[in-house]
């Protein structure tokens, strides 16, 4: 989870990605928000649980949009890849605290705003459980009159329209598309739009979008030119075979092991180089136990 955390604010914290989120999902795509506008503020908060502990609850990303003395209001973002039915309760303490640093912060009280919190959902089904605090109790008290609720602001990212993905001019615009097409069981996903944060993009797609395929790409380093996600695709593929073709070769090699086969018969019998054949052939001797995968990733 920590991992997670990490990641996804690399790409989201960029105040032009952050910015165009809200402006889209928000603001209907109007150009409300501009990056310049957007600042840092605290994501950690403190509180203190019924057996009076101590604890600390941290934000995904949280940033102050301030446009000259009128506007002004406190955005937060969570992203989540799985529906969680005790959400409410967390963003209800996430908001809380942010209104009281607001209270503990400004002395004079003249810049307190409003604090508005957006839960990205990317599973690639409908976010199936509760959306507000009320429906999360399974013993009702009819006190529904009285008791406050509180609302989640859930966007399905796999369920955006194409109006809505047109209106992205940012980063996250390709990783909408991208969980929009492949919930609707696109086979070749296509996005020809350049990337800009290239590394963090990856970052965010290898834990987010949890597909293999984004797994120990370096495409700064090995591509040159615009990137986009269709580049990042078709070296993905281009791994793929050449992992394929490098396991097979392991798998060749232990077998020929186990005959007593030296590296030599091996390289000539698989007519292959033994500069090709000897760090794998090393490897195999060091750890014969281990199957071809796992050669594999000790060799990567």
């Amino acid at each position: 989870m920590r991992q997670k955390d990490k990641v996804e604010k690399l790409l989201e914290d960029y105040p032009d990605v952050f910015a165009d989120i809200i402006n889209v999902l928000i603001y209907d795509g109007k150009q409300v928000i501009s990056p310049k506008q957007l600042s840092e503020t605290k994501v950690r908060s403190q509180y203190k649980a019924a057996d009076s502990t101590l604890h600390e609850q941290e934000r995904d990303i949280l940033k102050v949009w301030k446009k000259g003395k009128d506007h002004k209001v406190i955005f937060g973002i969570e992203n989540q890849t799985s529906t969680d039915k005790q959400m409410s309760f967390r963003v209800m303490g996430y908001d809380g605290a942010s209104y009281r640093s607001q209270l503990n912060d400004d002395e004079d009280k003249k810049e307190l705003c409003e604090v508005v919190t957006l839960i990205l959902y990317f599973g690639n089904g409908h976010w199936d459980t509760s959306k507000e605090l009320r429906d999360t109790f399974a013993k009702k008290g009819n006190v529904e009159k009285y008791a406050n609720n509180y609302k989640l602001n859930v966007f399905e990212i796999a369920y955006l329209t194409e109006e809505q993905i047109k209106m992205f001019q940012s980063d996250f615009g390709i990783i909408a598309d991208y969980f929009v097409k492949r919930r609707k069981g696109y086979k070749n996903i296509e996005n020809h739009k350049p990337i800009k944060h290239v590394d963090e993009m990856l970052k965010f797609m290898r834990i987010f979008a949890e597909d293999e395929r984004f797994l120990k790409l370096n495409l700064e380093k090995e591509k040159k030119g615009d990137i986009t996600m269709c580049t990042i695709l078709d070296a993905a593929e281009e791994r793929g075979v050449n992992r394929g073709e490098t396991l097979k070769l392991i798998m060749l090699v232990q077998k020929k092991i186990k005959k007593g086969d030296s590296i030599t018969k091996i390289a000539d019998d698989l007519v292959e180089d033994e500069i090709v054949i000897s760090p794998i052939y090393k490897m195999v001797k060091e750890y014969p136990e281990d199957t071809e995968k796992d050669i594999y990733q000790r060799l990567n």
